[in-house]
């Protein structure tokens, strides 16, 4: 071989070298092509939206052919970000994941001339919600009915709930007693209250408020919401406009597959979601791991290991008569009105 035609080898050789690292380096599914879904999560962006992150950094939503970029609810900064109401009112959003059903049945149950929110949940992917009562095990408290008891001192036991919470109305219906005659004391979303024993019972969630009271070392026992009746509902449940439900129930069938997959993978590797929740396309780096994993531990009971994302009829609509029982609403929205099965059956066929 003359020195020309060496040189010629050389460089088809590099040519190709470099055509094959381009090749591997290509997106096969690059982000133009993918399909943009905006989660608008109800709540800050911790280990309650695991699956998610996790659907996320493992890169299921982009195998099913989507970009999904997942958005901070709750407080931020002098506003309240609810998701099912950000769903209902802003288009850009595909869907939601909220805490609860009451933002769903109250706007439901609104008129249309009233505005009514044209909103359905389509899955749930907690069949509990972790909402309740923090109470100190030595309190002698050991059920929301004996909240109307009095201390050996004979005072009232102070029960600590939200400024906009209305569970002291079901609290008062379940104990038949009238809502004045509870001790109510206005606090916030910390266990602060509790700690600094200005308040016998702390309304709250064991997801958040109750890692505070481990970290200090705080015997307690959880006295949950769902023990009045009627008052047990989903939590974690996925909301989108009925017109998106219409159009791109396809879409919808892909993300909440792809979630699903997310929990399976919570639920095996916990501190490994953990982690995810730290990732920038989540929480970020400024969420605790120790925190996220100990939240995500509690968690794994409230997951479906039969029909993950699945809704229970009974349960929401027993939820919406007792909701509406408090005089909160002036009916019950019906189940056809709050829930969409398409998406499910189209997974569980």
């Amino acid at each position: 071989m003359n020195k020309k035609n060496s040189s010629i080898t050389i460089i088809v050789v590099i040519v190709l070298i470099i055509a094959a690292i381009a090749y591997t380096s290509v997106d096969r599914n690059p982000k133009s092509e993918l399909a943009k879904v905006r989660v608008q999560a109800g709540w800050l962006l911790n280990g309650e939206f695991a699956n998610v992150c996790s659907a996320i950094v493992n890169g299921y939503y982009r195998d099913a052919g989507m970009d999904v970029e997942l958005l901070p609810g709750g407080p931020t900064g002098a506003s309240f970000i609810v998701a099912t109401n950000a769903v209902a009112l802003d288009d850009s959003i595909t869907l939601g994941i909220d805490g609860d059903l009451v933002p769903l049945i109250r706007g439901k149950a609104r008129t249309v001339q009233e505005g009514q929110i044209q909103v359905k949940v389509f899955g749930a992917f907690w069949n509990e919600n972790p909402y309740g009562f923090m109470v100190r095990t030595d309190s002698g408290l050991t059920s929301i009915k004996d909240f109307a008891k009095r201390k050996p001192d004979g005072s009232k036991y102070k029960i600590g709930v939200t400024a906009d919470s209305v569970i002291q109305y079901a609290i008062a219906k379940y104990i038949g007693v009238p809502v004045e005659e509870l001790e109510l004391v206005i606090v916030g979303f910390d266990a602060s209250p509790f700690l600094s024993k200005q308040v016998d019972a702390l309304a709250g969630y064991w997801t958040t408020q109750a890692y505070e009271l481990d970290k200090a070392g705080i015997a307690y026992t959880f006295l949950s919401s769902s023990e009045i009746p009627g008052f047990d509902q989903p939590s974690m449940i996925a909301v989108a406009s009925e017109k998106t439900i219409r159009e791109k129930k396809e879409l919808l069938v892909a993300w909440l597959n792809a979630t699903n997959k997310g929990v399976g993978f919570v639920v095996a590797n916990p501190e490994k979601a953990a982690e995810h929740i730290l990732d920038s396309r989540c929480g970020g780096p400024s969420f605790d791991k120790a925190q996220e994993t100990w939240l995500i531990r509690k968690s794994l009971p409230l997951f479906d290991e039969v029909k993950p994302g699945w809704i229970y009829e009974k349960q929401v609509a027993d939820f919406a008569k007792a909701y509406a029982e408090l005089g909160q609403i002036p009916h019950a929205p019906s189940l056809s009105e709050l829930v969409d099965y398409s998406i499910l059956q189209a997974i569980y066929k």
